[in-house]
């Protein structure tokens, strides 16, 4: 999961605007029109990124029932005024896929993915992660995965428009399970391998 950075564009993007502009190379989070950059990962975020990925592509390409993306991917959370957010990894169904604008579209998902995967980092605080976590609950969302690096955890939430309902937090030893993936299952451990 990515904090504000300190680096801020101030111009407000209309949903026209933001599709209309060329391709901007950070990652970022639109909260009210405006671009909120994110901290560059570590690359221990990006090795349990691609640890958590694999599980994922693995899930996707034994059950066929949808595709797993890796960040940057925007969910639209609202046109106006224009709000995305950018899960680090995220699995949506094929039911909810065809909601959305075709694969080679860089529009942002305009269904709710079923499975949405942060990773902390040291700089998140409390508040933008819930923020993150409300907008979710907000355009539907089923789960949440809160992946902690630093005490190789995973929490799972169950999210819906009431808001997240911790479901386990799992660790060391443990088998992580989706609450709304039928079978999404993978030991906590290979999350943090090296």
């Amino acid at each position: 999961m990515a904090v504000q950075a300190k680096e801020k564009d101030t111009s407000v993007l209309t949903y026209e605007d933001y599709m209309a502009e060329g391709e901007v190379f950070k990652r970022y989070d639109i909260l009210d029109g405006v671009r909120i950059f994110m901290t560059n990962p570590t690359r221990r975020h990006q090795e349990i990124l691609g640890n958590i990925f694999e599980h994922l592509r693995n899930y996707q390409r034994q059950n066929r029932i949808g595709k797993a993306y890796v960040s940057p991917c925007d969910i639209l959370i609202a046109r106006n005024p224009l709000r995305t957010r950018q899960p680090d990894l995220l699995f949506i169904s094929h039911e909810q896929l065809v909601k959305c604008p075709d694969d080679l579209d860089p529009a942002p998902l305009e269904a709710a993915p079923e499975l949405v995967v942060e990773i902390l980092s040291a700089s998140d605080t409390r508040r933008t992660r819930n923020a993150k976590i409300a907008d979710y609950c907000a355009v539907g969302v089923r789960e949440c995965w809160v992946v902690s690096p630093e005490a190789e955890t995973v929490e799972v939430l169950r999210l819906s428009p009431d808001g997240p309902e911790r479901m386990d937090i799992y660790g060391p030893g443990q088998t992580v399970r989706s609450v709304c993936l039928e079978g999404l299952e993978a030991p906590a451990d290979s999350f943090f391998a090296v």
